[in-house]
């Protein structure tokens, strides 16, 4: 942060965080819609899946995959599923969609952790599968047989999946500047989450800022703001690469700016 971070650039930051949070949101969702069979739970396990009567090739060795990414999470004290996991599995998700990205920060001194949202980095799953519905069924999950708690968690494993091997999806993404990645929430007995994220990045403000922030709005959630530095550097790839081209093979050749 080259420049003094006090509370009107913290305002002025925040003013231009949330339009850029909703062009690459708007766009993210895009995307995602035109590459919704790409992410298609059917593709991957076929007639592994409830109600599901067209096989897919390969889908024994991803049903593999799927248990050996289950068994760890299942046995977590967070979820306390059941592992024996056995065909067919209710899985239904079809359409793709992104939640906002959190996680849980306490300030030196603060006696509370506080949410912190990266407006610029996504949760990717299916619709009505986002982190608050996993956070009501862990909640929720002694009251009931753990059938839907379970059911959610296998969709985060098989986007996990897909998101991984999938050909061409991770590249068409980036080839639109959007980037997937992979880490596993603390919160739900290191459940995988697969993120994908905007080509630029947010920061988090000093410590008092967020506390000062917090206070003022009478709630235990902040927002970080858009990392403006990184907006100048703003790479084109392909740019990049037909540039890099010109300079080997355009010896004495004048470009445009």
């Amino acid at each position: 942060m080259d420049q003094a971070f006090d509370i009107s650039r913290l305002l002025a930051l925040r003013s231009l965080t949330t339009p850029l949070a909703e062009l690459f949101a708007r766009q993210a969702r895009e995307h995602l819609a035109n590459l919704a069979p790409l992410l298609s739970p059917r593709a991957l396990l076929g007639d592994l899946i409830l109600g599901e009567k067209n096989a897919a090739k390969g889908s024994n060795l991803a049903f593999q995959e799927l248990n050996s990414l289950y068994q760890p999470v299942s046995k977590s004290a967070t979820l306390g599923l059941q592992s024996e996991l056995r065909p067919p599995l209710e899985i239904f998700g079809l359409t793709p969609e992104i939640f906002p990205a959190s996680y849980s920060y306490t300030p030196p001194g603060h006696n509370r952790p506080i949410t912190v949202i990266t407006p610029l980095k996504w949760v990717l799953i299916y619709r009505d599968l986002g982190p608050q519905r996993l956070r009501e069924l862990v909640g929720g999950h002694a009251r009931n047989d753990g059938g839907e708690l379970k059911s959610c968690v296998l969709h985060y494993l098989v986007v996990q999946i897909l998101a991984s091997r999938r050909p061409g999806f991770a590249p068409i993404l980036e080839a639109l500047r959007f980037t997937l990645s992979s880490e596993p929430a603390t919160e739900f007995g290191g459940l995988p989450y697969t993120f994908l994220s905007a080509p630029i990045t947010t920061v988090r403000p000093p410590d008092d800022l967020i506390i000062q922030s917090t206070q003022i709005s009478g709630t235990n959630t902040f927002e970080e703001v858009v990392d403006a530095s990184g907006i100048p550097t703003l790479a084109d790839p392909l740019r990049d690469e037909v540039m890099a081209l010109v300079g080997r093979h355009g010896t004495g050749l004048q470009t445009g700016a």
